[in-house]
């Protein structure tokens, strides 16, 4: 069905998870994932209508098994800009789908934002913010620039940008992240974490496994808690190691022990009590 301002919409029967396809060139990307669907939302929006050119015609919907497809404008072949900057190709899609989907998003330019619970996630994007609520299983996010923030994963995480400041809340297992240029914040890790930059400050709440940064320059911030032993093996050019926590040339006999290492080429190393 077709609404007069060019709109697209589709629903589609669905008894539970689904398989998530979805690209789009410029734009926004928003998935809902909610419990108890009997069926799946897509609603594809032009930004400009006025140069919609037949939008059904030029996006493809539809739903295989579980497998439901978005797939807007293709990603080469959209930047052909009109007045401030937009391009005639640019679409909103907005999805409603059952929690636990499987979801994978690739975009050249377009805001993506997931509410609710999914399933193992993969994003691809080049210029965007990416803002998740809960990965229920594996992350992995690639992007060249833009903020990312996530509320929450149960998997491993696996990130890798050119720029940009990435947020994350709590972290179940493995973080690996590589970036040219960009912070890291993390409020728990449960998890080791390894971070590889160019340029970059780190800082994580709650460390409770190993930490391993190497960045050219930048610090790094670990918050411990009490009982948390930590083995620190930290190098770096034009900086400190900091703590206002006893530090001894042998560890406790009790308590399971993390390492923290850390290369910088400038920036200092902070050890804290973490809060609360």
């Amino acid at each position: 069905m077709n609404t007069p301002s060019g709109t697209v919409h589709r629903t589609f029967p669905v008894t539970g998870p689904l398989h998530l396809d979805v690209k789009v060139g410029i734009g926004s990307v928003t998935v809902h994932a909610r419990d108890d669907l009997t069926e799946a939302v897509v609603t594809v929006t032009p930004r400009r209508p006025q140069y919609e050119y037949n939008l059904a015609e030029r996006i493809r919907i539809d739903m295989h098994g579980s497998t439901l497809v978005v797939h807007a404008a293709k990603l080469g072949g959209v930047l052909d800009l009109i007045g401030g900057g937009m391009s005639r190709a640019a679409v909103d899609v907005d999805l409603l789908v059952p929690s636990g989907t499987a979801t994978k998003i690739v975009s050249y330019g377009a805001d993506i934002a997931v509410e609710g619970r999914t399933g193992n996630t993969d994003i691809a994007a080049g210029s965007s913010r990416t803002e998740l609520d809960f990965v229920d299983g594996d992350l992995r996010l690639r992007y060249g620039s833009g903020p990312a923030r996530v509320a929450r994963v149960s998997g491993t995480a696996e990130i890798k940008s050119a720029s940009g400041t990435v947020r994350l809340g709590d972290l179940g297992h493995r973080l690996v992240m590589a970036c040219g240029s960009g912070n890291l914040e993390v409020d728990v890790a449960h998890g080791p974490v390894s971070l590889r930059a160019g340029s970059g400050q780190a800082d994580i709440g709650v460390a409770e496994g190993d930490v391993d940064l190497v960045t050219g320059s930048g610090g790094l911030t670990v918050g411990l808690r009490p009982g948390q032993v930590a083995r620190l093996d930290v190098t770096t050019g034009s900086g400190q190691l900091l703590t206002d926590l006893p530090v001894t040339d042998s560890a406790p006999a009790d308590g399971r022990p993390i390492t923290i290492r850390a290369r910088t080429g400038s920036g200092d190393v902070r050890i804290t009590r973490a809060a609360g």
